[in-house]
């Protein structure tokens, strides 16, 4: 018997509720949903434990995430998606299911998701050219995606992605330190 890799299940998923989105036509509603999800993944660290509690029975765990789904308003789809997640005990992938589904429905609408990590923040002015430029450049719609990263120093990080150009500070660094090893 073999073994699926954590990335297989991650594209088996993201492409099964993105087969469903689109029968039913509610791609917008789900992926503001798993945004909903993320957001609170990322902010509530209670939440984050919760959801790679092993002691939690299914029964239980399913009430709890009932009445969070409920406060967050999210479309029944969705729900069910989570809970045949948390059944499955798969829920500790729901961030990389998320970002491979949100890759996916960019393709379909012809879009390249594009992170790009910064030292600081920079104005909308600012944005906007790099999104046209990009758009030049690769010659397809872009949605950028800012990282706010200090530990970089200077410079920048972009992913298209499966592609990364690294042209930071710290890892230039790195690379010395490496080199005087």
């Amino acid at each position: 018997m073999t073994k699926i890799s954590d990335q297989e299940i991650v594209k088996r998923y993201s492409i099964a509720l993105f087969e469903l989105a689109l029968e039913v036509n509610k791609h917008k509603i789900l992926l503001e949903d798993l945004q909903k999800i993320k957001k609170l993944i990322e902010e509530n660290r209670y939440f984050n434990k919760l959801l790679f509690s092993p002691t939690i029975s299914s029964s239980s765990y399913k009430e709890i995430l009932n009445s969070i789904f409920d406060k967050l308003k999210l479309d029944v789809i969705t729900k069910n998606f989570l809970f045949l997640l948390s059944f499955n005990k798969r829920l500790m992938l729901l961030e990389k299911i998320n970002d491979y589904f949100i890759n996916v429905l960019s393709k379909d609408k012809n879009i390249l998701n594009v992170n790009i990590t910064l030292p600081e923040k920079i104005s909308k002015q600012e944005i906007e050219k790099i999104q046209k430029k990009l758009e030049l450049k690769i010659k397809n719609k872009t949605k950028l995606n800012f990282i706010e990263d200090k530990n970089i120093i200077s410079g920048f990080i972009i992913k298209l992605g499966s592609r990364m150009l690294d042209y930071s500070l710290k890892t230039k660094l790195d690379k010395i330190e490496d080199s005087l090893r």
